[in-house]
C-alpha cells in the first residue's frame, strides 16, 4: 500500500497510511497532534522564535550603524553597497545549498553550526576597520542566517501538532519583524552613548549565547531520528517528555528510507512540481514587492511630502502589518481555509497597492493602507515558507524551505536596484505602488489556477 500525504487543519502532515481505514496510533504526526503541548515542545518553539528574533536583529544593524562606520573611517555610506547586499544573497546561498545539510545530519547541529557563524562574524565586525572586511563578514552572517531560518522552521514544523502548526509556525517566524524592530529602537542609545562598535558586540554575543542554550537545553527533532535513526536511544528519551506512558518503541514515521537521497530536483517531480513552481513564484514576487518597500518606503514617502517622523511610521507599518497578516492568515489556514486565508491576504494587499496609486497621499489613509499591504507581503511571506515546509515530505523538508528561501532572495537581491533606476526615473511613490500590482498579481493568478493543489483539508497526494 502507498502510503498517502494527508491535509490535516490545512497542513500536510507526514504521510499518513491508514490501513483498513484505521489510523496507527503509533505514527508520530498523529501521536503528537492527540496529545497535549508539551513543555519540551515550548521550550524549542521558544529558542526557535529567538534565532528568528537575533537574525533579525543583526540583519538589521548594519543599515542602522553605516552613517557611523562611514563618518568614522572617512568613507561615503555608498562604500558599503556591497556590504548592504551581501547578506541577502548569502541568505539563499545558505539557505539553498546549506541548510539541508539539516536533512542529513540533523536539524540541531545545524542549528548550533548557524548561530555560531552569525554570532563570531557579527561579533568580529566590531574589530573591522574597512567597508571590504564587513562585506566579507556579512556574507558570512547570512549565510548562517540562510541556514539558522530554515533549520528552525523545520524544527519547529516538526514538533507542532498539525492542529496548530501553522499558528505556532507564524507565531516563531513573526519574531524575525520584531527583532529588526527592536535592532531600531535600541541603536540610538547604545550607539550614540557607547558606539557603533557596541552594536555588534551585544548582536554578536546573542546568537553565541543561544547556541549554547540550544545544544544544552533542545532535544534533535523526534522526526528526524525516526526517520533517519530509527534505532537512536534519544528517541526513547524524547518520547518520555512528549507522550508520557507511551511505547517508545513502537513510533514511527512514515518517510521515505534514510538511505534514499533526496535532490533539488525532486521537488520538481510530477507530484510535487507545480506545487514548487506556484510557491516559488510567490516567495521571489513577494521578495521583491517586500523588500523594494523595505529599502525605498521611507524615500517615497518623504517625496509624496510626508515628514520625516511619518515617512519612518509608514515603513513600521509594513512590518506590524506583517505581523498581523500573518497571525491572521494562519489561523484561516490551520483551520481548513489555507486558499481563502492566502487569496484574502493578497486580495487585501492588492486593493490597498490600487488604493494608493489612485488616492492622495493622505497619511492617515495611506497608514492604514500600507499594514494591509503588509499583510500581504510581508506576512504573505512568513506563510509562504511556512507552506514550503509542511507541505512536502519529512525527509524533502529542508530541501524545499531551503530553496524557496533562496528563490525569494533571489527576489530580494534585484528589488532595491529597480526601486533606484525607479526613482532615478522620476517615478512617483503612487505609481511605484501601482507597479508592486503586477509581481503580487501575478502570484495571487498563478495560486488560483493551481488550486487544486492547495487544496481544502481531505485532499491528498502520493509521497
Amino acid at each position: 500500500m502507498v502510503p498517502k500525504l494527508k491535509e490535516t487543519g490545512g497542513a500536510i502532515a507526514e504521510a499518513v497510511a491508514e490501513p483498513h481505514g484505521v489510523a496507527d496510533p503509533n505514527d508520530i504526526e498523529l501521536a503528537l497532534d492527540s496529545a497535549p503541548i508539551s513543555g519540551t515542545q515550548w521550550r524549542i518553539f521558544l529558542l526557535c522564535a529567538l534565532i528568528m528574533f537575533v537574525d533579525g536583529f543583526d540583519l538589521q544593524a548594519l543599515a542602522l550603524t553605516v552613517p557611523y562606520m562611514a563618518a568614522d573611517w572617512g568613507i561615503v555610506p555608498q562604500a558599503f553597497s556591497l556590504a548592504l547586499s551581501a547578506s541577502p544573497v548569502a541568505m539563499g546561498v545558505g539557505g539553498g545549498l546549506l541548510a539541508p545539510l539539516g536533512d542529513r545530519l540533523g536539524r540541531k547541529p545545524l542549528l548550533v553550526t548557524a548561530l555560531l557563524l552569525v554570532g563570531s562574524s557579527t561579533l568580529a565586525i566590531a574589530f573591522t576597520e574597512s567597508a571590504a572586511q564587513v562585506a566579507l563578514l556579512r556574507f558570512v552572517t547570512g549565510a548562517g542566517m540562510g541556514m539558522a531560518a530554515v533549520n528552525a522552521l523545520a524544527m519547529t514544523g516538526e514538533y507542532a501538532p498539525a492542529r496548530r502548526r501553522f499558528q505556532i509556525m507564524a507565531l516563531m517566524t513573526s519574531t524575525f519583524a520584531l527583532g529588526a524592530f527592536t535592532a531600531a529602537l535600541v541603536a540610538s542609545e547604545i550607539i550614540v552613548d557607547h558606539g557603533w562598535r557596541t552594536l555588534y558586540l551585544v548582536g554578536g554575543t546573542a546568537p553565541i549565547a543561544l547556541a549554547a542554550c540550544f545544544a544544552l537545553l533542545c532535544p534533535e527533532s523526534i522526526k528526524w531520528l525516526l526517520a533517519r535513526r530509527p534505532g537512536d536511544r534519544r528517541i526513547a528519551a524524547v518520547a518520555r517528555r512528549l507522550l508520557p506512558g507511551h511505547d517508545a518503541g513502537s513510533l514511527f514515521v512514515r518517510a521515505r528510507p534514510p538511505d534514499e537521497r533526496r535532490s533539488m530536483f525532486e521537488l520538481f517531480a510530477p507530484r510535487y512540481r507545480t506545487r514548487t513552481f506556484v510557491i516559488w513564484l510567490a516567495c521571489a514576487s513577494g521578495g521583491f514587492a517586500l523588500y523594494l518597500l523595505m529599502s525605498w518606503l521611507p524615500t517615497l514617502l518623504i517625496g509624496a511630502g510626508w515628514s520625516d517622523t511619518s515617512a519612518l511610521r509608514g515603513a513600521a507599518a509594513i512590518q506590524l502589518g506583517g505581523i498581523a497578516g500573518s497571525l491572521g492568515m494562519s489561523f484561516l489556514v490551520d483551520r481548513g481555509r489555507l486558499l481563502g486565508g492566502l487569496m484574502l491576504g493578497y486580495a487585501g494587499a492588492l486593493l490597498s497597492l490600487l488604493a494608493i496609486g489612485l488616492l492622495p497621499a493622505s497619511v492617515l489613509l495611506w497608514m492604514l493602507l500600507l499594514v494591509l499591504i503588509g499583510g500581504g507581503t510581508a506576512g504573505m511571506q512568513v506563510v509562504w515558507m511556512s507552506i514550503a515546509t509542511v507541505h512536502f515530505p519529512l525527509d524533502l523538508r529542508s530541501t524545499s524551505a531551503g530553496w524557496t528561501s533562496a528563490v525569494s532572495r533571489f527576489g530580494a537581491i534585484a528589488s532595491p536596484f529597480a526601486g533606484g533606476a525607479a526613482l532615478a526615473a522620476g517615478v512617483s511613490a503612487s505609481s511605484m505602488m501601482l507597479m508592486l500590482v503586477v509581481p503580487l498579481g501575478l502570484s495571487a493568478a498563478a495560486l488560483l489556477l493551481a488550486r487544486r493543489h492547495f487544496a481544502a483539508p481531505g485532499a491528498t497526494c502520493a509521497t
